[in-house]
């Protein structure tokens, strides 16, 4: 079942897939789409597979709106249970707009405003039960003309998280990352992301991460994605693949390259409490 599932999800992806891109587009079409799928082990061996449509509409140049629905599977080991569960998970949403000057080093500064609306089953942990919000700003520079830097954080307004790589702490996050345009059509992006401080008993999730985006044509990219968890809940493993239009270049916090988006892809994220199947239970990473 599971095998079977994972080839679904990249038979679904491969033709219309969606992820960050440092690759820029020669046009800003006013809708962008996409899907991501990948998967994830725990510290506790827990597996946890999903597939994320993305669907941004552009409002003006630096202002969007965007929905990105996630059906996700989680694989229980014997130790836990055996056994799995699988459904959509909250529905997260997003208003989010940036501005770049025409400066030395190009400074480009964004906010982001999150909302989760509690379509998922809490039950099994695919679901807070409650409407969820958050606030993020980052800064992006671009010392030279193939490399990019990004500095972010955030913070979830109540009991409420996007992370799924990251497990779904409410505590405050950042994200530092750096891009370099390799080739033409190639770049790469490396970044940690993680909590400032958590009062998980596990300790703080911070995550590493490398992605390659590749612009095959058009708007579209294609990314591939791998992370591994340093602390705390984070997913000791994760892979992801990409393709799509969607996150064309730097945006706010949330939307702002390969990493962040590829950390909060892969199943969404619900309320810390229990039974969550983010919420970290077992041995960290």
């Amino acid at each position: 079942m599971t095998w079977r599932l994972i080839i679904l999800n990249l038979f679904v992806a491969l033709p219309a897939l969606a992820q960050d891109s440092t690759i820029s587009a020669p046009a800003s079409p006013r809708i962008t789409v996409g899907v991501t799928t990948g998967t994830m082990e725990f510290g506790d061996e827990r597996v946890q597979q999903g597939v994320t449509g993305v669907l941004r509409y552009h409002i003006v140049r630096s202002v969007s709106v965007a929905a990105s629905p996630t059906f996700a599977r989680v694989a229980f080991p014997s130790s836990l249970g055996g056994g799995s569960v699988s459904g959509m998970t909250d529905l997260p949403v997003e208003l989010a707009a940036d501005h770049a000057f025409d400066a030395s080093w190009t400074p480009t500064v964004g906010m982001s405003l999150g909302a989760s609306i509690p379509v998922g089953d809490k039950q099994v942990g695919f679901g807070s039960g409650a409407v969820g919000a958050s606030v993020g700003v980052g800064l992006g520079l671009s010392p030279i003309e193939p490399l990019s830097l990004h500095l972010g954080v955030g913070k979830s307004l109540n009991d409420y998280s996007l992370s799924s790589a990251l497990g779904a702490s409410s505590s405050a996050w950042a994200d530092l990352e750096t891009s370099y345009q390799l080739l033409d059509r190639v770049a790469a992006t490396v970044g940690i992301d993680g909590d400032i401080a958590s009062d998980d008993s596990i300790g703080p999730s911070r995550l590493v991460a490398l992605s390659l985006a590749v612009n095959a044509f058009g708007p579209y990219t294609i990314t591939v994605s791998g992370g591994h968890g340093l602390s705390g809940a984070a997913a000791r493993w994760t892979l992801a693949l990409g393709f799509g239009s969607d996150f064309a270049g730097i945006q706010a916090l949330g939307s702002s390259s390969p990493i962040q988006r590829f950390m909060r892809s892969l199943g969404g994220g619900s309320n810390r409490g229990r039974g969550s199947v983010n919420s970290g239970h077992g041995r960290g990473p």
